[in-house]
């Protein structure tokens, strides 16, 4: 074999290889870059149907007025959403605000006094646990900052003066503090001083009738009732909507309002004029509360204007939000599903069982689905660590054309 002849061969046996070389790298660039266009992980996914529309609650309300308002400083007895019997105390009335303020801190001084005598009670310390009331406190602490974290302002007081109260049993338990005699003298008194310095109240005022409570007038109360809803329009609930507030002097004296039972109404106006979910029972909020309640689909009366309809939802659930407020923004839901989200086009169908073809290694895998909803171009599985079923990060393939053609593993 001539040299010539021979430097042509090695010629083209490089001139192969390196072409092997570009074909391999070649391929597996474009796999890198096209691959995740042909598969999906599975992840979590939550559909959510609902309806948002502005709303004006009713409910069959009467106005508590005081004639001694203006002499004083008022202090509520009562919260929003509170339940009154007749002749329950709702407020009091004093001659200045240091009055309210020495009884805030008389109620205030009483609870670390009562504390730190439990704490020092024999009855109490002889039989507690130094290892199990400090993981009561590192419980305690916990929640206080949980409530902390979510705004939960009004149980933090709570929260710390129960935290107080096992870090004093602790500290005596342990014999860290012998007793808190110097603290509960002083306390008490404190506790003389402000109680020598109260003062009766100008004026006591009383619910004429039982029925649940709220501060909040909106000038409404004598126009709007269960009775007359039939009667509202779309003019006038859109008007009331832009006027939530029409008081007037006459309510200078009102000291807030009464309604019979939990039960309230909740009018809007929609643009939906299909009736099917009338007498359903659904998920409702406002924009501004994270509570949830049920209400009912009283009825859903089109307008005849285009889809207008007027709604009317119906609750027996009562909170300090919903017995103050006249107007809300709020969503109606119907369907709320979370699950594990798989594309319509990887769906297919094996020994009659619908499920989804999964990449395990370079193999396909066959993985059922148990449908909780469909969309238009997706369904949701259920959340399962069952390996029959697709499970969480599984990598579908979204479009197996020919499934036979590919390995997999054995069924």
């Amino acid at each position: 074999m001539s040299v010539k002849y021979r430097r042509l061969r090695d010629a083209l046996l490089m001139a192969l290889i390196a072409l092997c070389v570009f074909a391999l790298v070649g391929s597996q660039i474009y796999l890198g870059l096209h691959g995740s266009e042909s598969t999906q992980d599975a992840v979590l996914y939550t559909c959510k149907e609902s309806l948002n529309f502005t709303g004006v609650f009713v409910r069959d309300e009467t106005v508590i007025y005081s004639q001694y308002i203006g002499d004083g400083v008022m202090n509520y007895s009562v919260g929003d959403g509170s339940r009154l019997s007749k002749d329950s105390v709702i407020a009091r009335i004093y001659d200045d605000g240091t009055q309210i303020y020495n009884r805030y801190r008389i109620e205030r001084l009483s609870e670390e006094l009562e504390n730190l005598e439990r704490a020092q009670d024999p009855g109490t310390t002889d039989y507690a646990q130094p290892e199990f009331i400090d993981k009561q406190v590192a419980e305690s602490y916990k929640n206080l900052l949980l409530n902390l974290t979510e705004g939960n302002l009004g149980d933090v007081y709570d929260d710390s003066l129960e935290m107080l109260k096992l870090m004093n049993i602790y500290n005596v338990a342990s014999n860290i503090e012998s007793g808190y005699a110097g603290r509960i003298e002083t306390l008490q008194s404190k506790l003389e001083g402000l109680n020598a310095a109260l003062k009766e109240p100008i004026a006591t005022i009383t619910s004429t009738d039982a029925g649940y409570f709220t501060s909040e007038v909106d000038g409404y109360e004598s126009e709007l009732s269960i009775e007359t809803i039939g009667d509202m329009t779309v003019e006038r609930i859109k008007d009331i909507i832009a006027h939530p507030n029409k008081t007037t002097e006459s309510y200078n004296n009102a000291v807030g309002k009464v309604f019979d039972g939990y039960s309230w109404k909740l009018v809007g106006v929609i643009d939906v004029a299909d009736r099917f979910f009338v007498n359903e029972d659904l998920q409702f909020s406002m924009d501004s509360s994270e509570n949830y309640h049920t209400v009912h689909v009283d009825s859903i009366t089109p307008t005849g204007n285009g889809n207008e309809a007027i709604i009317v939802l119906g609750c027996d659930e009562l909170d300090a939000e919903l017995a103050s407020v006249r107007v809300a923004d709020v969503e109606l839901t119907f369907v709320e599903e979370t699950g594990i989200r798989a594309p319509r086009s990887a769906i297919r169908f094996v020994d009659g069982e619908k499920g989804v073809y999964v990449m395990v290694g370079e193999k396909l895998e066959f993985k059922k689905l148990d449908v909780i909803y469909e969309g238009d171009d997706y369904v949701l599985s259920t959340n399962t660590s069952d390996g029959e079923y697709l499970n969480l990060y599984d990598r579908i393939v979204i479009d197996p054309i020919s499934t036979e053609s590919v390995p997999r593993d054995e069924e």
